[in-house]
């Protein structure tokens, strides 16, 4: 458990740097928000159906954002549960005002 925290301390920084454009955070928040209460929606009302678009914009938005503006691919692949992990933690650390500062030591430790 140990090795895997030491793993994610430093991991984190390396993807904050693959999410430092403004408008790819924006479309990486949103699409959070979005699945986030889809699927909250879904066990609520329950409509299962808000499952599928909960999925789709969650990924979808990222996507974009990596795309179009970040110009660079996804770390989902090579390292899945890092990267749940990571997201995460970007969500929380931009629903806090941490984000700024987080991108600001992500930078000194390149």
């Amino acid at each position: 458990m140990q090795k895997f925290i030491r793993e994610l301390t430093a991991f984190y920084p390396e993807y904050l740097r693959a999410h430092s454009d403004r408008t790819n955070q924006v479309l990486h928040f949103i699409g959070a928000t979005l699945f986030f209460t889809l699927t909250a929606l879904a066990f609520i009302i329950p409509d299962y159906w808000l499952i599928g678009p909960a999925i789709f914009t969650g990924y979808l938005l990222p996507g974009l954002g990596h795309r179009f503006f970040q110009h660079n691919e996804s770390f989902r692949t090579s390292k899945p549960v890092l990267c749940v992990i990571c997201a995460f933690r970007l969500y929380i650390d931009t629903l806090t005002f941490r984000i700024r500062k987080m991108m600001k030591m992500a930078k000194r430790t390149e």
